[in-house]
């Protein structure tokens, strides 16, 4: 599973400010950092699925606009 690793200096509130949103949304603070980040991303890098294309899942419609990489 690919990570990040974000560093912050010590006299910094961002660490804490983020913890407590999360706690507010009761979610981690992980979570919290992927929604932001897929909030900022927006559709950047997705691509429009084949015309008259139907999924049968909505892994074979995240796989075909981008979300999700193909397995094979």
């Amino acid at each position: 599973m690919p990570t990040l690793k974000i560093e912050f200096q010590d006299n910094e509130t961002t660490p804490d400010r983020i913890a407590a949103l999360a706690q507010e949304h009761g979610i981690s603070p992980e979570d919290l950092i992927k929604r932001a980040i897929n909030d900022y991303l927006g559709d950047y890098g997705l691509k429009d699925p084949p015309e008259g294309f139907r999924p049968k899942t909505l892994t074979e419609l995240f796989i075909a606009t981008g979300v999700y990489k193909p397995t094979d």
